[in-house]
């Protein structure tokens, strides 16, 4: 026989639905495909080179794959950097606030 347990708790300050306000909206086809080209005429004009994590939008999966980068996980992505000639390493991935 089961126990029910009943547990009481305050609902948060903010629901789902401002959380998801902030989020943009995905740009167009046409928009998207001029962003692609000027990212991959800037990774080529600064001599930088893509690395993307596993969960980003496949848009910038993509990119650094077809720009000479590589899809993967945080280290690999570091070890790639260190041993790449690109001057410059663009990562795309998850933001860190402190």
């Amino acid at each position: 026989m089961s126990t029910v347990i009943d547990v009481e708790y305050e609902q948060p300050s903010c629901t789902t639905r401002h959380a998801w306000a902030r989020v943009p909206q995905e740009p167009a086809p046409d928009e998207r495909a001029a962003l692609k080209d000027k990212i991959r005429r800037l990774l080529k004009e600064r001599n930088a080179v893509m690395v993307s994590h596993y969960y980003v939008h496949p848009d910038l999966q993509d990119l650094a794959e077809e720009t000479g980068g590589i899809v993967s996980d945080s280290l690999e992505m570091a070890r790639f950097g260190r041993d790449h000639a690109a001057q410059t390493l663009v990562v795309s991935g998850r933001a860190l606030h402190g």
